[in-house]
């Protein structure tokens, strides 16, 4: 008769391989003859969990004995479960318990800096799994909840460099292969991303998460066909998943056919057990499909009572109502979307005194402002306005990415700190840190009007006199022209037949691989090649007529500063580009033109020729007015 070390051995080795229905057949065996049995339970355990059957996980907690709840992996899995329960403070204890039994047990470790990192105890956390990876450094576990904490906050760097790390030493491992693609793409580098996530994808040709990986990758690099056939499939073999949803819903709605998907996803969301998933689901739907409005209309009856709404579907909710109040310009009614105890929290004061305005400002001088790893660079130069707002300038702390450096030098921020490097990530004393995504949540006797404060780009004078001079010898007015670099953008011959020139000089502001587009143009000013930074960049736009082109740093760069600007925009445009009366909301010197219809760029600039070619005119028409004003 086999020994239940013998069947555990077989076990462990079947779940190793991935034959889990065989692992659980052995380990029921083992609970058969030794019941309780800690690791046969455990293992048991997570399988059903790894099955996604959380009410088999649950009932198996019931087999467990006194041995059993003495066991530190035992009571990391049960802790797990009471997390996706919802039952934090429970889950947390348990926790606790497995670490004080085993300070090294690492499925505990993980999941207590997760409960340190979401209590703001960022340093506790980092510094509990570093301890973990210097006991054991080939805890492959422990190197990719390591590289998870650093990625959520937007340390995409080092967390690149230990999803690396895990790799190497388990080079075939699916979720190891998906995390450095994760990580490659949260940079932007799609391109080497995608080899990685296929790997993943091919070692676990059905697992859903990696088959999204590859079609949003995909989808990324304006492969829309073989991204759209994939997220279909998702959407097949997976008919329930939400996600597989929404990621097919994006994607058509990038192929200018949003309608189509959101009627295959309509009675699959009818079907849905929960009233509450199925709303969010729906309106996050419509909200991609480019239905802001009729996304906020659906989330209206959970918005009355979102404080009794489960957590997750809390933050959901949250997540999803900021971003249609932005893209419709109500940007007062963003305030909903974080919960007073929360931004007490952040701020260091009482939630009673946040309706306190000077009490805000108090703590907000005392505040070091985070770039959260939720806002792209364009979205931060939005926001860096409201900083400088909040605070005098020259005291503004600053921590992000080092890829922001430049773009927060635009600005003139005088104190920025990069946070790549983890020791370097922290900042000292004892000041908080307060999320610049969360500025935008602050009264607008706090943070500021929408449209007020502009310029607010710092141009280097010496550097816009350079451009000046150089630009002296060409006929006014000076265009600056910007186009998209990738494969379903906005491309420069596309552009260039819709603008009406006679006299003039067209000058190229794109600084990267898209001045490709230039080849074989003549008539436009290539200006990108003469760049060394951004700041000849902001130099050059502050000299110009007006800027002409799709959604780029250079339209930001030049509303910021003042400059006349025509965004060229289409279907479902970022909410940064709301407009009212045709000018952008947060940038008033600059027209928006396009449409909201689902077309492709092609048919956007037929339709648009007559109202860009008024809008071109027209800003033209007021040039000696306006170098009055520049170079005044």
């Amino acid at each position: 008769m086999l020994l239940v070390d013998d069947r555990l051995k077989a076990a462990r080795e079947h779940a190793e391989a991935g034959r889990h229905d065989n692992a659980a057949l052995l380990y029921e065996g083992i609970l058969d003859v030794a019941p309780g049995h800690p690791e046969a339970l455990s293992g048991l355990i997570e399988i059903q969990m790894g099955n996604g059957d959380l009410e088999a996980a649950q009932g198996l907690l019931k087999q467990a004995n006194a041995r059993t709840t003495k066991d530190p992996r035992f009571l990391a899995l049960s802790a797990k479960i009471l997390i996706l329960s919802e039952q934090l403070a429970e889950a947390e204890t348990l926790v606790d318990q497995a670490l004080a039994l085993d300070p090294d047990q690492s499925e505990a470790a993980l999941l207590k800096a997760e409960f340190l990192a979401k209590a703001g105890r960022l340093e506790e956390a980092e510094a509990l799994l570093i301890g973990q990876k210097d006991k054991n450094p080939q805890n492959t576990e422990i190197l990719q909840g390591l590289a998870k904490l650093y990625a959520s906050f937007g340390l995409f760097g080092p967390a690149l460099s230990l999803a690396q790390e895990a790799l190497y030493i388990a080079p075939e491992k699916a979720a190891y292969n998906a995390l450095v693609g994760e990580m490659l793409s949260q940079l932007g580098d799609h391109t080497r991303a995608t080899s990685f996530f296929e790997k993943a994808h091919l070692t676990e040709p059905n697992n859903p998460e990696y088959m999204l990986y590859v079609a949003a990758n995909s989808a990324a690099l304006g492969q829309l066909t073989s991204a759209v056939k994939l997220a279909k499939r998702a959407t097949v073999l997976f008919p329930d998943m939400v996600q597989a949803w929404l990621c097919y819903i994006k994607i058509m709605a990038e192929r200018n056919d949003a309608v189509t998907a959101l009627r295959e996803f309509a009675p699959v969301a009818k079907r849905s057990q929960s009233r509450i998933e199925t709303t969010i689901a729906l309106a996050a739907a419509y909200r991609l499909a480019g239905h802001p409005v009729q996304a906020l209309k659906l989330l209206a009856p959970l918005r009355q009572n979102v404080e009794k709404l489960p957590k997750t579907a809390q933050n959901q909710l949250r997540g999803l109502l900021r971003d249609c109040f932005l893209i419709t310009g109500q940007v007062d009614e963003v305030a909903q979307t974080i919960e007073a105890p929360l931004l007490a929290r952040l701020l260091g004061i009482e939630p009673e005194e946040i309706s306190n305005p000077e009490i805000l400002k108090r703590a907000l001088n005392d505040a070091v402002f985070v770039i959260d790893p939720s806002l792209s660079s364009l979205e931060f130069m939005v926001i860096a306005r409201f900083l400088s707002q909040v605070r005098a300038l020259e005291d503004v702390e600053l921590v992000g990415p080092s890829a922001f450096g430049q773009v927060a030098g635009l600005f003139g921020f005088p104190k920025y700190l990069a946070n790549d490097v983890p020791s370097e990530a922290a900042v000292a004393g004892s000041k908080i840190s307060f999320p610049c995504s969360h500025v935008l949540t602050l009264p607008p006797v706090v943070r500021g009007e929408v449209a007020a404060a502009i310029p607010y780009l710092k141009v280097n004078p010496d550097l816009a006199e350079k451009w000046r001079t150089a630009l002296s010898e060409f006929p006014r007015p000076w265009v600056g022209l910007c186009w998209d670099a990738s494969e379903t953008g906005l491309k420069l011959d596309q552009l260039l037949p819709s603008l009406p020139f006679g006299k003039g000089t067209r000058v190229a502001l794109n600084w990267d691989e898209s001045r490709h587009q230039l080849k074989g143009v003549d008539g436009v000013i290539d200006a990108g090649r003469h760049f060394k930074s951004l700041s000849d960049l902001a130099a050059l736009i502050s000299v110009l007529d007006v800027v002409v082109g799709p959604d780029s740093l250079a339209l930001h760069a030049a509303g910021a500063a003042g400059v006349p600007g025509i965004l060229i925009y289409r279907f479902n445009r970022p909410w940064y580009w709301v407009a009212e009366d045709d000018h952008s909301l947060w940038y008033p010197s600059v027209e928006t033109v396009g449409t909201d219809r689902a077309a492709p760029w092609s048919d956007v600039m037929e339709e648009i020729s007559g109202s860009l070619l008024s809008s071109f005119s027209g800003k033209l028409g007021k040039t000696s007015f306006l170098h009055t004003e520049h170079e005044g």
